[in-house]
Formats: structure tokens, sequence, C-alpha cells
């Protein structure tokens, strides 16, 4: 178990080196794992209970610099798309006392949602932040970015993976 630890942190490390190349998608589509995680603000999400939404779920951390730079993107996707679309950010083993002064820089309005035994990180095979996923009304994964999201590319994504399921 210590080396896969040690493994997920080198890549989140290598993840962070700021790198920009453009999101990649996953292999094949599947169903997202469900989870219940309590947010910062004490609220409790649970994923299969936002069915007939689309949802971002994007792990982070406060000392992820990659992540520090998308944060607005997703808050602005968040705003933007309030009627059809849920973002939630999920931090990556962080106390809610640093994750708040993080936020305090750069404030957030989506829920930030606490992963206190890293089971959705596994769940979700996250090896590397920040990890971007869109899940489908439905429930399933349809994309998934490796390294910061490009706002404007994500919201061509969106709009054409609305534009097919709707066809």
């Amino acid at each position: 178990m210590k080396i896969v630890i040690l493994l997920m942190i080198s890549g989140w490390m290598a993840a962070c080196s700021g790198s920009t190349t453009p999101p990649a998608a996953t292999e094949a589509p599947f169903y997202a794992p469900d989870f219940t995680l309590d947010s910062l603000n004490g609220l409790t999400y649970t994923l299969s209970d936002l069915r007939g939404r689309w949802v971002i779920v994007n792990f982070w951390a406060t000392w992820c610099e990659p992540c520090k730079r998308e944060m607005p993107d997703l808050d602005a996707l968040a705003a933007a798309y309030a009627d059809d679309l849920v973002v939630l950010g999920i931090n990556v083993r962080e106390n809610s006392d640093l994750i708040r002064t993080f936020l305090d820089d750069i404030p957030v309005t989506f829920p930030i949602l606490i992963d206190p035994n890293d089971q959705v990180l596994i769940d979700y095979v996250v090896t590397g932040l920040p990890q971007t996923v869109l899940v489908d009304p439905q429930g399933i994964v349809i994309f998934r970015a490796f390294g910061p999201i490009d706002r404007e590319a994500f919201i061509d994504l969106l709009r054409d993976a609305v534009t097919d399921s709707t066809s």
C-alpha cells in the first residue's frame, strides 16, 4: 500500500509541473463511481443524487499550481451553466483550515468536498492533479482531463456532449 501511495504522490507532483497540454479523453466511458462526501460548508453531496444534470468532478490540492490556475475557470463554468451543470471540487488530503485559507485567496462558489480516506480518489483512479471528470446526466463518465482544463475548450466539449446526448 505504501508503494501505491508513493506512486500516486509522484504522479501528482509530475502532473503539477505546470504542463498545459490539452485534456486527454478516457479510453472508454464507464459509470461514475458513486460517492457521498461532506463539503467544507457542512452540506453532504451524493453523486447519484445529481442524476439528470451534468457534473464536473475536479480533484485538486492547494499546493498544486495548475489547480490554482484552473479554479477561476471552474468557478466561471459553474456560474455560467448553473441550471444544467454542477461542479464539485474534491480536495485531496488536506485539512479544512488549510483549504479555507486557500479559498480566501482564490474564492469559488462551487462546493468543495473532503475525501477523508481517499476512497473517491482511489475509485476514480486519480493519478495526478488536477484531474477533472465530466459525468453525463445518466451517470456515465464521458471525459477525463489530466492536467488543468482550458475553459473555452471545456465549453466546446460541454456543448458537443449536450448536443450529442439530445440527438
